[in-house]
């Protein structure tokens, strides 16, 4: 699905509704859209793990934002090109995502 301002302001409310602030995924792809990237979401099914496919031109970057560890066979086949969260080797960061996107972008 491509994300849009209208349907991040739509997913950031239903999260203040149950009593949580602004997903950081949201702001992830808030940042991305304002960059001038294109941003789709794929949310997985039996989990609460977002990918985020950012594109611009021919280039893509997918990012993992995830409540849990990734497994460790598809961490070592780089399954995207970044992961929020927890990892088996380390931990990285929302703000980690955005340098990392704007520096595969050019932007």
């Amino acid at each position: 699905m491509q994300m849009t301002p209208a349907y991040l302001a739509i997913r950031t409310a239903r999260a203040n509704a149950l009593g949580y602030g602004k997903p950081r995924w949201v702001e992830f792809c808030e940042v991305a859209l304002r960059r001038g990237l294109d941003v789709y979401l794929y949310e997985a099914k039996r989990t609460f793990s977002k990918y985020i496919t950012l594109r611009m031109g021919g280039l893509a970057f997918k990012v993992r934002f995830s409540d849990h560890k990734p497994i460790p066979a598809r961490e070592a086949r780089n399954d995207c090109d970044f992961f929020v969260g927890v990892t088996n080797t380390n931990v990285t960061t929302t703000g980690d995502a955005v340098r990392a996107a704007m520096k595969h972008f050019g932007v």
